[in-house]
């Protein structure tokens, strides 16, 4: 079986932050809409959070000229 070209490049890394974003953010939304419960609240905080972390993270990166 043949396997595809696997080397990172700055585009891959790009896409993959992109992706951890955008994941994220729906998992929050996923929660938010959940029955109004203590533990959906809570799992959706933290899921945005992280996507606030990730956000925070590839904004320094495209500052100081990384891939973001």
């Amino acid at each position: 079986m043949a396997q595809a070209n696997t080397t990172p490049t700055p585009e891959t890394g790009i896409i993959a932050n992109q992706q951890a974003i955008e994941n994220a953010l729906s998992a929050a939304l996923y929660f938010i809409r959940l029955p109004g419960t203590a533990s959906a609240l809570h799992a959706a905080t933290g899921r945005a959070n992280r996507a606030l972390t990730l956000l925070k993270n590839a904004c320094t990166e495209a500052k100081n000229g990384g891939a973001a």
